[in-house]
């Protein structure tokens, strides 16, 4: 990677939104295929772990970004990281598997700005996996089977903590 391709997709542009309805709405079909790429290759399917496809991590996450609890700086990370990666790396979706593994290191290894970004996605993705199904995640429980958790009770009825 060049120098000038990681201090491209470290410019942070603001997003201008007046609602968190305004942003689950507004995230467009390329920033949910190149986050769903990213996601699958930070979390492959392995012999003990489901994929993020198969908890749901692309679905976790669009469920919780437009919740009024979910952190803004979180969410300018989360959607302007996608869009700065989308813009640097054009191609990233038509590449193969190995090549786009090696694009996510690069990156990891020398842009602080894109460290950040791909911490704050395996943070929610980890959420996805570990969390209650109720919250979009976690889907079939893979997640809580994967690492022979015990489910607590009782479980919630609503989410974010909304009265019964």
């Amino acid at each position: 990677m060049k120098r000038r391709v990681f201090i491209k997709f470290a410019s942070v542009s603001t997003l201008l939104f007046s609602s968190n309805i305004v942003i689950a709405k507004s995230i467009n079909k390329d920033t949910l295929a190149v986050l769903d790429e990213v996601y699958e290759i930070l979390f492959p399917k392995t012999n003990t772990m489901p994929s993020s496809k198969e908890f749901g991590a692309l679905e976790f996450l669009v469920k919780n970004i437009s919740h009024k609890s979910f952190d803004d700086y979180d969410k300018n990370l989360v959607l302007d990281g996608t869009k700065d990666f989308h813009s640097t790396f054009p191609n990233f979706l038509s590449l193969k598997n190995k090549e786009k593994k090696q694009i996510i290191e690069d990156i990891i290894n020398s842009n602080d700005y894109a460290q950040s970004w791909l911490s704050k996605l395996i943070y929610y993705a980890l959420e996805a996996l570990l969390s209650d199904p109720l919250y979009g995640g976690n889907k079939k429980q893979l997640g809580w089977k994967s690492v022979n958790h015990k489910i607590g009770y009782p479980r919630p009825k609503l989410t974010y903590g909304q009265k019964i």
